[in-house]
């Protein structure tokens, strides 16, 4: 698997390059020409695209994996091409959220009364509140990713041109499968609304995360979904050996 995991990068690394300097330039170009507030919301969207091109990246890595020839020509198993875009779209996420870190820290440091630094103090945001926001986004991107893969499985098991759409179509029913799983089984006992909390009162705003306070049900929520992501991936896996043709 690493082996695969090292060319995915190799294949990769221009286009990963260039996206990072394109978001340099981006930030730059924001901090010298718009007020304090525009530039910080523009900067914000920035790292989403960048994270939503990841995201895009990891998933035409998986098709590549299952349907170029000197791909399936590399000695690993048929678990490696599907573990493996998910480790790779995990690496490429925590070097952009490192970025990320350490963009916000040289900019507080340049600009140590700046409005961003205020509005977090005011809002209290904690470590435990990021770290509990960047394991929610993974788990939830690695999820639709698992299923999104399966879909992409189920399309190329079809031998004629058809089959993207039957891909597409896929995807919608798994997805309606799961969410109606999910209402059955969770429904009036988790709100995902209320995973973040934000509290107002005369002095401040509070920012809480209340995700761990009902161990319980998220943990049972986080198995279960674990338990169809194992499904979904063995499911891939299956069809990648036996009916998907390069």
């Amino acid at each position: 698997m690493m082996t695969l995991l090292k060319y995915d990068f190799r294949r990769n690394i221009s286009s990963l390059l260039a996206g990072l300097a394109i978001l340099i330039v981006i930030q730059i170009v924001l901090v010298s020409f718009l007020p304090e507030v525009e530039s910080g919301i523009l900067a914000i969207v920035a790292y989403i695209g960048i994270g939503v091109a990841l995201f895009v990246k990891m998933i035409k890595t998986y098709w590549s994996n299952i349907r170029a020839y000197n791909r399936r020509l590399v000695p690993v198993s048929e678990l490696s091409h599907v573990i493996s875009p998910l480790l790779f779209g995990t690496i490429c996420g925590l070097a952009l959220f490192a970025v990320g870190v350490l963009h916000f820290t040289i900019y507080n440091a340049a600009y140590p009364g700046s409005q961003v630094a205020s509005y977090i103090e005011i809002i209290n945001i904690g470590i435990s509140d990021v770290a509990t926001g960047v394991l929610f986004a993974w788990w939830t991107a690695m999820f639709m990713a698992v299923t999104i893969f399966l879909s992409i499985s189920i399309g190329g098991s079809f031998r004629f041109k058809g089959g993207p759409w039957i891909g597409i179509v896929s995807f919608f029913i798994l997805s309606t499968l799961v969410s109606w799983l999910d209402n059955l089984i969770f429904s009036g006992r988790i709100d995902p609304m209320d995973v973040f909390q934000v509290t107002e009162s005369d002095t401040e705003i509070s920012f809480t995360s209340s995700m761990f306070e009902w161990s319980g049900a998220v943990y049972a929520h986080i198995v279960f979904e674990a338990v169809l992501m194992a499904l979904f991936i063995a499911a891939a896996v299956y069809l990648n050996s036996k009916k998907v043709e390069v």
